[in-house]
């Protein structure tokens, strides 16, 4: 019988090992990101489009942000991602720690910093 990963009571999330093992040998997924309508900054070309990265699970959040830049222009310290159960997600931890599976939606905020 197969090991039942197991899941923090406080998170409700398994390890990223878990996680990451119920994927199987291939660990890619392709994750959404859902970008705002913001003409502020037209190099950054966000007009409110769906964009999808495809990662490895054990990808930090700071190397889908790399990404994004690749494919939209804008910088990585201008970019949060936000998940819409788990709040905003921390550049140093792996999506497989946030349990982020395949066809997953991030929602792609724009970081300002010094506004009142």
């Amino acid at each position: 019988q197969p090991k039942k990963p197991r899941v923090d009571p406080a998170t409700g999330l398994m390890s990223a090992a878990d996680f990451a093992e119920t994927l199987g040998a291939s660990r890619s997924i392709t994750v959404r990101v859902k970008c705002p309508l913001d003409d502020s900054n037209a190099a950054w070309s966000l007009l409110g489009q769906e964009v999808a990265v495809e990662v490895d699970c054990m990808a930090t959040v700071k190397e889908v942000k790399a990404l994004l830049k690749a494919q939209l222009g804008m910088p990585e310290n201008k970019q949060q991602l936000k998940h819409a159960r788990l709040g905003f997600l921390k550049d140093a931890l792996s999506l497989a720690h946030f349990n982020i599976a395949s066809g997953a939606l991030l929602d792609l905020v724009v970081r300002a910093r010094g506004r009142r």
